[in-house]
């Protein structure tokens, strides 16, 4: 259940992240459907906290430099994300292709770092960035998890899962499809989540939590090189510790 207030904050936060520009409140108010007097009492609370200021007389607000900070002192020492990065590096050199990390939010996938590939035509995402479930990272996030996460999971996602093209992913199928993935030692997806992307992922628990390595490539590219990229995605996977997949 979303915390209004909360949710609020951060819908602020990322209208700035869109716009990059000045705004007044009520545009605010406006574009995040806000009421007028909530939205106002919140940008206020927001810079008496040093997250907002007032660029200049009628010119509304916009971050301060205290958020950009804040995040990266943060962001320097996550542990995980900093231990994974190595691991991120060699897959996307091994495969040329963008690799992640992924875990997830509810019933979505989220990536927690990205190592976008060097080619000119590539898959993007960010760290933040969220994919649906019918992705190969979300078959192998539920591949790790014991039958019944897994049921309880796609449960939440009823009465219908959906590829990106909105078509209705049967169920049982697509269970069926996890299944074999586990089965594999690894997950495909081939456009449900992203049409024209194809992604390989391979999942695992880190205390009791539901993780995963990504390849996310065109469609095309990706396939061709099918057999050396799950090679790849392999070798990376058995350099983590075995003492954090055992905790």
């Amino acid at each position: 259940m979303d915390v209004k207030t909360a949710v609020r904050v951060f819908d602020v936060i990322n209208l700035f992240a869109e716009v990059r520009q000045p705004m007044i409140y009520s545009e605010i108010a406006r574009r995040t459907e806000i009421p007028l007097s909530s939205c106002h009492a919140l940008l206020q609370t927001m810079v008496a906290k040093g997250y907002l200021y007032a660029p200049g007389v009628k010119a509304g607000y916009y971050p301060t430099q205290r958020l950009l900070h804040v995040a990266r002192d943060i962001c320097s020492e996550d542990p995980l994300t900093l231990m994974f990065q190595p691991l991120l590096s060699a897959l996307r050199d091994a495969t040329g292709e963008t690799a992640a990390l992924a875990t997830l939010a509810g019933n979505r996938v989220v990536y927690l770092d990205v190592m976008e590939s060097r080619q000119k035509i590539r898959y993007s995402d960010e760290p933040g960035g969220f994919m649906t479930i019918a992705s190969a990272a979300g078959k192998a996030l539920l591949g790790a998890l014991a039958p019944a996460g897994r049921r309880k999971l796609l449960d939440s996602c009823e009465p219908q899962l959906h590829s990106a093209s909105g078509a209705v992913i049967d169920r049982a199928t697509f269970e069926r499809d996890v299944d074999q993935g586990v089965t594999d030692g690894w997950h495909r997806s081939t456009g449900e989540s992203v049409e024209d992307v194809a992604g390989l992922a391979r999942g695992f628990l880190i205390h009791g939590e539901a993780f995963a390595l990504v390849i996310g490539a065109p469609k095309a590219r990706l396939l061709k090189n099918e057999q050396n990229a799950v090679k790849a995605l392999l070798e990376v996977y058995a350099q983590i510790p075995p003492s954090l997949l055992a905790a």
